[in-house]
């Protein structure tokens, strides 16, 4: 099968983006502009199964009124952590996800983002935050300061609202787009908004 982008998959394609990458700019200057000091070590391209995008993009014709996607479609940011090897695999150009239940990385990047497993949800039962400012979604990353380096997502959101934070009920109104894995060494504390 050819490997292009309208090719059918059935697991998430991750690609590392050069730096002088437009993608990589875009998601770079709006992570570090509300960041500083964060270190991006890098940015993947994430393409997620077929079977996910898919159900994105169905939602997404659903709520769109005649084709206008702009007014519903957020690009946002989704702070997480992981508990297997994290991203360091990744950066060297392999896609090794894990198979531990818990690892939110591994299973977003299988799995899309899943209401049943969000940290708020599993509190509150309520839906899947996400945050325009990655200041926000940054104590989501935080949660193991003894890993290094962070991750974070940039995705898309579907809302007929927009938002500083959204917060979505169904799966599918979120679509990974991109892993941002960074360092940082400031306090905990010192970004909480």
């Amino acid at each position: 099968m050819k490997n292009d982008q309208n090719s059918p998959h059935k697991v998430t394609k991750l690609t590392p983006l050069h730096s002088h990458d437009p993608r990589y700019l875009e998601i770079h200057d709006r992570f570090v502009t509300a960041l500083p000091e964060a270190t991006v070590r890098n940015i993947i391209s994430i393409e997620m199964p077929q079977k996910i995008t898919k159900r994105h993009l169905k939602l997404k014709e659903k709520m769109g009124k005649k084709g206008d996607f702009t007014k519903i479609t957020h690009s946002m940011f989704h702070g997480t952590s992981y508990i297997c090897d994290g991203p360091n695999p990744i950066i060297a150009g392999k896609n090794p996800l894990c198979k531990l239940k818990n690892c939110a990385m591994c299973g977003i990047l299988k799995n899309g983002n899943k209401r049943s497993k969000s940290a708020r949800a599993c509190l509150s039962r309520t839906g899947i935050w996400t945050s325009n400012d990655p200041a926000y979604s940054l104590h989501f990353s935080l949660r193991y300061r003894d890993r290094s380096p962070l991750i974070m997502f940039a995705l898309d959101v579907l809302s007929p609202h927009p938002g500083y934070t959204l917060e979505v009920f169904k799966d599918a109104a979120t679509l990974p787009r991109f892993l941002i894995i960074f360092d940082w060494s400031k306090p905990m504390l010192s970004y909480f908004p």
